[in-house]
């Protein structure tokens, strides 16, 4: 039998056999392509290899609004847009993308989500307006919605309350947008329900819907609009016609399991599969903050859906890529079907190896959320930190050269991009010796033990350590690599990954302070009050350590904020969320450090005016140092001579990683 028969066995939604429990949820990573107004070969490659690694359901948005080219949102103005309305001759490519998802035996679904603004189908509608004094909710430019409160504002005003007529509209427009694209080649739908994010959701959740009116009130009448909409589409569509809604079982202050398991009731004969999102849309891309290892918010809340007897398909998502956790959570009755997006994205593979039963072989996804968005500020494009060929597989076979002659390989340093670059040439087919100065493989990620919120990272390392040994890779521990070493083993090419170490800050004192690297695991050896000069991600996650183990921490930044170089959505909120939570944390933002002292740090603020802040131990980031110079003398011990990663250039494990797969396929 196979190891994960359940997860693999095929299932029927409507008149679709899936061939397999995997759902690929609504997840185009935003940067794939340029302007063009269709589905570029970048974005129809990224699809359909979620098709390829697994995913019965291809999940698809509707992304149509050009106006959004206009927003102030950066993001917003580089995502795709497609030119459907005006371009008849968009259709093709849309259908192509389907065409290549059925390919693989595998289905796409329309996501459809509209938002109040700036949508211009919808720029006039809004739920009314809510008093949501005494909750946090984001503040958002004129013209955008908060989300919380769930009006458009206009000039400060609030929205009018939709009209029947309004309602009627709204259904009617988006039951004929999904009929439209079904034409397109579309086998189903998704409604995105969930988190009060859109305008859909606002209706469901007794949070932001106030109406008296048969809209509002009691679950029946807040779900009023769900089962028109999903009525609408079956009558267009066909009653055969599967519709997948995207909802929140259960949410702080609103919605309860109880009604959820009374709207599955409701939903019969109208819904096909529940897909089941956490409270909000942070907590549904968990990170290393706000999640820990083989714990999902959504899946007992499934189980109980599915254990009330509803026919409706019921499937969790938010994290989800380990194969024996999947494989249980079908097995024991808990879920029908499986969300995912990152881990079609993590491990090109990844389906393979479930079929061969391989789940210790998967690549491990880190929680970044950069393939969802990576900056703001630039550079724009969508990557994942540890699958180099993200963004890039549509071109591979231009970038890439094939295997050739078996080489005798030397790799130099045993951190991520080191022990990435040995495994790759592994692969290839050459053999590989990696050599490591100290006791243990890992470089900095070595370093993650100690936090409570670097597990992915730990996850990581462990992970290539095992692959290292399968894959028979010599590995020298406690070997520095010198010139008299290598050169006798007549290497054919020599990787040098020999990374970067921190720098202190060019102020006076400075040596008194602490590296992060000294800093990690090293938490009894500081003082009861202790603060942090820098605020970079890595400066705040030092602050946090150092506030986890009870210490009094101030982070100084020249910023307005910290961690600002942290990936900005769905990730830096995590930060920031986590940090707010530590009473014994605080920073101070515009603070320029100038001087440390013996129990103290000098900084001057805002207006410019030199303060000062008492201390007993003090942690300064100043950048970090690249060994090229010890990376650059190896350069003659072998035929080819390649330097990676932090050696390189600083960077972090993406670079790192990439370097490694580039360098190891020119050979």
């Amino acid at each position: 039998m196979k190891k994960y028969a359940n997860v693999l066995s095929p299932i029927r939604v409507g008149k679709l056999v899936l061939k397999s429990r995997f759902v690929s949820g609504n997840s185009l990573p935003h940067f794939l392509q340029g302007p063009e107004s269709w589905p570029a070969e970048s974005v129809i490659n990224h699809v359909t290899s979620c098709a390829r690694n697994g995913a019965a359901i291809v999940t698809f948005a509707d992304w149509t609004n050009l106006d959004q080219r206009n927003s102030f949102n950066e993001d917003g103005r580089r995502f795709p847009m497609f030119n459907l309305d005006k371009d008849p001759s968009v259709e093709n490519y849309i259908c192509q993308l389907a065409d290549q998802v059925h390919y693989y035996g595998s289905y796409i679904s329309l996501a459809v989500m509209p938002f109040a603004a700036p949508d211009p189908m919808y720029d006039v509608y809004a739920v009314p307006a809510v008093d949501m004094s005494g909750t946090s909710s984001t503040n958002f430019r004129d013209g955008q919605v908060d989300y919380n409160v769930g009006v458009m504002m206009r000039g400060g005003q609030a929205a009018k309350e939709l009209t029947y007529e309004m309602i009627r509209d709204i259904i009617e427009r988006n039951a004929r947008r999904v009929r439209y694209y079904q034409t397109l080649g579309f086998d189903l739908c998704t409604l995105h329900f969930a988190y009060r994010a859109t305008l859909f959701s606002r209706f469901l959740s007794p949070i932001t819907n106030k109406r008296t009116d048969e809209y509002g009130g009691s679950l029946e009448n807040r779900a009023r609009f769900l089962l028109e909409l999903c009525g609408r589409i079956k009558e267009l569509c066909g009653r055969d016609f599967p519709i997948e809604v995207q909802i929140t079982p259960e949410e702080p202050g609103g919605t309860t399991i109880e009604e959820t398991i009374a709207l599955a009731g409701l939903c019969e004969g109208l819904v096909d599969i529940f897909q089941f999102r956490a409270s909000d849309a942070n907590k549904n891309h968990p990170t290393g903050y706000n999640s820990k290892l083989h714990k999902y918010y959504t899946l007992e809340a499934c189980a109980k859906v599915k254990a009330s007897g509803t026919s409706i398909l019921c499937e969790p998502i938010g994290g989800f890529q380990n194969l024996d956790d999947c494989e249980d959570a079908i097995a024991s009755c808990k879920a029908d079907l499986i969300g995912g997006a990152r881990a079609f994205f993590v491990d090109p593979d990844y389906y393979q190896k479930a079929k061969e039963g391989r789940g210790e072989d998967v690549l491990p996804c880190v929680r970044c959320n950069k393939c969802h968005v990576p900056s703001l500020t630039g550079n724009w494009l969508s990557f994942c930190t540890v699958n180099p060929e993200l963004g890039i597989a549509h071109k591979l076979d231009k970038l890439t050269r094939p295997a050739g002659e078996p080489k005798k390989v030397a790799v130099v340093g045993g951190g991520p991009a080191g022990m990435r670059a040995a495994l790759y040439a592994a692969e290839r087919g050459h053999d590989v010796t990696l050599y490591e100065a100290s006791d243990r493989l890992g470089g900095q990620l070595k370093l993650m033990d100690a936090p409570s919120f670097k597990w992915p990272l730990v996850n990581y390392r462990e992970y290539l350590i095992a692959q290292l040994q399968k894959a028979g890779v010599t590995v020298r521990l406690n070997t520095r690599a010198t010139p008299e070493i290598l050169r006798p083993e007549g290497f054919d090419v020599l990787i040098a990954a020999l990374g970067a170490t921190p720098k202190l800050p060019p102020i006076p004192g400075a040596e008194k302070a602490k590296t992060v690297f000294e800093t990690l695991g090293h938490e009894a050896e500081f003082g009861k009050k202790c603060v942090v000069i820098g605020g970079s991600e890595s400066g705040t996650e030092a602050g946090i350590y150092l506030a986890e183990n009870g210490h009094q921490v101030t982070v100084l930044t020249r910023q307005e904020g910290l961690a600002l170089d942290a990936t900005p959505i769905h990730y830096r909120e995590t930060i920031q969320e986590f940090y707010a939570a530590l009473p014994n944390f605080d920073f101070i933002p515009h603070a320029a450090a100038t001087a440390v002292g013996d129990g103290w740090v000098e900084y001057r603020d805002e207006e410019g005016e030199l303060q000062r802040i008492a201390c007993d131990s003090v942690v300064a980031l100043g950048g970090m140092e690249a060994h090229q110079e010890e990376a650059m003398a190896l350069y003659d011990c072998a035929g080819d001579f390649y330097m990676i990663g932090d050696c390189r250039a600083v960077g972090n494990i993406h670079t790192g990683t990439r370097d490694a797969y580039s360098v190891t396929h020119q050979f």
